[in-house]
């Protein structure tokens, strides 16, 4: 049969090819939108901060420098990422709350350092972080040339001050010495009192010190380029200091090991580097001693911080070791001069049902001319707030008893670190205010480098003591130490 049309086109499509035709469209816009969905993700995900758990503190125990203020800078620019958490690096005074610590000098005494707190090393390799050059700071007009030697700087009469870094001090006695550690040893104990400050006014004109620590008005120089390798010691976790941040650590050393050039002495320099061990550790061994006796036998207590603030190091050593060696002498010369010796500590409630932080090991009952207070305070460890002021009024009452008894006056030693807790300002002035220290004399001996307390330190000024703040150097305390006690100078 024909087929016949009707004059107008047939556009119409097959039902087979529509539904096609609708696939195909379905299909490519479901393409098209998952593409944009997955560009906008990416672009959520480059932006978003990598740091899903938060931000993770990295508490380093150093003080601040220059060159480690770079290194951190250029550490936290490097966004560093631990376990999901951001890493801040922080500085800490106290070892007992450090993931990391920086460390100069023998390694054996900066484990016994750590040991003393107990914290061990995570790792036995520890990347050096700076090189503090040691040599001679000279006045404008002390001829002192290029190519100089410590051999000829050693006929000079060069002096070796006290500082914060009994190892340095060792390294420039190493090199004065020509590597003789018993010569060396003399070097450090002839001027161990002696500060930079008083060697310049003396007029001193050769001083050796570390490159940071020349006097103003001295030029510096550094034979051989004698130098002290400061290095990273990553430490284990606690409970004071998580897995996390032992790990944050140990991932800043591993910068340290990439940013920082791992260069060792050369043979020269490392011989006079363990000649410096050598004589470090036989200075160390070397009590500082008392340089006179008590003006009289006047009956003290010594009121003793033992809080964490006390773990600081100073020349590799915790203040608290410090003190107590410090502290051994004046109290058996008080008992030598006829008067007794009370020894209190405090830091915060460390047991479990103990509810204050002080206690009062020896009382004025003890009658063993501060020779029990001299065996006792060695043995002292460490943790805990300082939570001065409760002490202190605790200890002041003990004071006051004690001189109403026997109606002479009663020194009242109480060396801190700072003051924490809950005992406001006001409160504070009130409660001593309250207590007339009659007959007592209060001498306050501030150590480390947390705050002073203000309040403290004005009233002892007002009730006919003193408030001195040390250095952070053994000879600054042991003189400060010496005041409180009233030593006389020879």
């Amino acid at each position: 049969m024909a087929r016949h049309a009707d004059g107008n086109g047939n556009w119409r499509l097959s039902r087979e090819l529509t539904i096609g035709v609708i696939a195909v469209v379905v299909v490519v816009g479901i393409i098209l939108w998952w593409m944009t969905a997955r560009e906008d993700t990416n672009r959520t995900h480059a932006t978003a901060s990598p740091c899903i758990n938060g931000t993770l503190t990295l508490p380093i125990q150093a003080t601040s420098t220059p060159q480690l203020d770079d290194l951190l800078a250029g550490y936290g620019a490097s966004g560093p990422v631990v376990r999901d958490y951001c890493v801040e690096p922080e500085l800490v005074s106290s070892g007992t709350e450090a993931a990391l610590t920086l460390a100069s000098g023998p390694t054996v005494a900066t484990r016994a350092a750590l040991d003393a707190v107990d914290r061990t090393p995570a790792s036995d390799t520890w990347p050096v972080v700076f090189n503090t050059p040691v040599g001679v700071a000279h006045t404008a007009d002390t001829e002192v040339t290029d190519g100089t030697g410590w051999d000829e700087l050693a006929d000079r009469g060069v002096v070796v001050p006290a500082g914060t870094d009994t190892y340095a001090r060792a390294v420039a006695a190493s090199a004065l010495s020509a590597g003789d550690a018993d010569r060396g040893v003399d070097i450090l104990r002839s001027d161990r009192t002696l500060t930079v400050e008083q060697a310049v006014a003396d007029g001193a004109p050769l001083l050796a010190v570390t490159e940071d620590s020349a006097p103003e008005g001295y030029s510096f120089y550094s034979p051989d380029g004698l130098a002290v390798p400061t290095v990273a010691v990553p430490l284990t976790a606690t409970d004071r200091v998580s897995e996390e941040q032992s790990r944050a650590a140990a991932d800043f050393a591993r910068y340290v090991s990439d940013h920082v050039e791992q260069v060792g002495p050369g043979e020269p320099q490392r011989q006079v580097l363990t000649t410096a061990e050598v004589i470090s550790e036989r200075f160390a061994t070397v009590p500082e001693e008392s340089k006179g006796s008590v003006d009289d036998g006047a009956d003290t207590l010594v009121l003793l911080d033992t809080s964490r603030n006390m773990d600081q190091l100073i020349d590799g050593h915790r203040i608290a070791g410090e003190v107590a060696r410090l502290l051994d002498p004046l109290m058996l010369s008080v008992g030598r001069a006829g008067g007794r010796v009370a020894l209190w500590n405090y830091s915060s409630p460390l047991s479990p049902g103990v509810t204050r932080g002080w206690r009062d090991n020896i009382t004025f009952l003890d009658d063993s001319a501060g020779a029990n207070a001299a065996r006792v305070v060695k043995g002292f460890g460490t943790g805990g707030q300082p939570l001065t002021r409760s002490a202190v009024l605790a200890a002041l009452d003990a004071a006051t008893e004690r001189a109403t008894e026997t109606g002479e006056p009663v020194r009242f030693v109480i060396v801190t670190s700072g003051s924490e807790g809950a005992v406001d300002d006001r409160v504070f002035r009130d409660e001593l205010a309250a207590r007339t220290p009659d007959r007592v004399i209060p001498q306050v001996v501030h150590v480390g480098t947390a705050p002073v307390d203000p309040v403290l330190a004005e009233w002892a000024t007002a009730n006919g003591g003193t408030a001195v703040t040390t250095e952070m150097s053994v000879p600054s305390i042991a003189a400060g130490l010496q005041d409180a006690f009233g030593v006389a100078r020879p």
